[in-house]
């Protein structure tokens, strides 16, 4: 195995393993809960801002990792994820569940960008979509796995033996370092401007900003269909473990079809996988509605959007790193985080409409946006 693809397979391993940490909380929140007496409401409201922390402020240590060019991140990110997002099990009040979940999350976002920059540096070929999409891949595997990891582990010791967990990451973390090369040795071309001066630069690059807001579509669908529809199953009678394992296979499906992207590159070329990502999500949403949601038919093609809504994933994070490399984790930041926390912000005002028309209206309107976004996919590079 030559240098570069240990480097790449250590990161997307890395990535696998912080993911899995950022999906820890979840499952385990109402009994956190339960056990230092805070509401259902209260604990949310906890959820969204931590998540909201950590999305948002990717882009910042994105450019600061672009700046300093350390391993720094990658340590730090590990290790704080994996400490402090296992310590959710022993919080014994609703401050230090605040730290826990403010620093644990903090980790992740510090993490992301700098690894995203690696694997694109150290990709041995000139698109690196296909090892881009090992990473991404790796990533959406590790969170789909951790709510199963936690809860299990709190379903039979307790929440208390859930610190434990942390030495996985403990290890990797030192694994990362040891194998993650210095990156100041690399010729890697720095920002010379400020963080303000970085944005605007990026969000003047048309195709840049295109394949930016390509990413908030993506996540606005997935967010739309993964947390609003449950409410919608939960009314119909599923029991928590249907949607538990139907929820699983969307993010299968969403990780196979980032695995599967490199492939759809090659054979049919760049802009038109932002098509198929884009285009077919509002059929598949109109099959998913006439079937009110229920039935195999339904289910068939609830996974398919998931396929379909990370299909374009891996080509857009490489291409928007490729048209500024300046800004790798920046960019990263932007495309991996922050369209994530756009939609946090959103997603509340979504639920509000679901509630006056419907939940299966809007999410078949929420099926409208990737389509008509699609055209603005001409104003990306051509394969050339």
């Amino acid at each position: 195995m030559n240098k570069n693809k240990k480097i790449i397979i250590t990161e997307s391993a890395g990535h696998f393993i912080v993911d899995a940490y950022s999906g820890f909380l979840n499952p385990i929140m109402p009994f956190i809960a339960a056990k230092i007496g805070i509401s259902m409401a209260i604990a949310t409201v906890l959820i969204s801002v931590s998540n909201l922390t950590s999305s948002l402020s990717q882009p910042f240590f994105g450019y600061i990792a672009d700046r300093w060019q350390r391993r720094f991140f990658i340590f730090w990110g590990m290790l704080m994820a994996s400490v402090f997002l296992s310590f959710l099990g022993i919080a014994h009040n609703i401050y230090m569940l605040i730290v826990f979940l403010i620093l644990g999350h903090m980790g992740v976002s510090f993490f992301h960008p700098q690894a995203t920059s690696i694997v694109s540096n150290y990709s041995d070929n000139t698109s690196n979509s296909k090892e881009m999409s090992i990473f991404i891949a790796t990533g959406t595997f590790g969170f789909a796995l951790g709510p199963a990891i936690s809860s299990g582990i709190t379903q039979i010791c307790g929440l208390e033996k859930l610190p434990f967990a942390c030495f996985i990451g403990i290890i990797t973390a030192f694994i990362l370092l040891k194998n993650t090369p210095k990156l100041n040795t690399l010729n890697i071309k720095k920002p010379q401007v400020s963080i303000l001066g970085a944005i605007k630069k990026i969000f003047q690059n048309k195709p840049v900003s295109v394949l930016v807001f390509a990413s908030i579509v993506k996540s606005f669908v997935v967010s739309s269909f993964s947390i609003i529809l449950p409410f919608y199953w939960k009314s119909a009678g599923y029991r928590v473990s249907t949607i538990g394992i139907i929820l699983f296979a969307f993010m299968m499906a969403g990780a196979f079809g980032v695995v599967s992207s490199p492939y759809f590159e090659r054979k049919i070329g760049i802009k038109n996988v932002f098509y198929l990502s884009l285009l077919t999500v509002l059929p598949l949403g109109i099959i998913f509605y006439i079937f009110k949601g229920q039935g195999i038919v339904s289910f068939i093609s609830f996974i398919l959007i998931g396929y379909v809504s990370f299909l374009a994933v891996p080509v857009n994070m490489s291409l928007a790193q490729r048209l500024m490399p300046e800004f790798k984790s920046m960019i990263s930041g932007f495309i991996g985080g922050f369209s994530w926390g756009v939609i946090g912000i959103i997603l509340p005002l979504v639920s509000i409409i679901a509630e006056k028309i419907g939940i299966m209206n809007i999410l078949l309107l929420m099926t409208v946006v990737p389509f008509s976004f699609a055209y603005f996919i001409k104003y990306i590079p051509t394969d050339k």
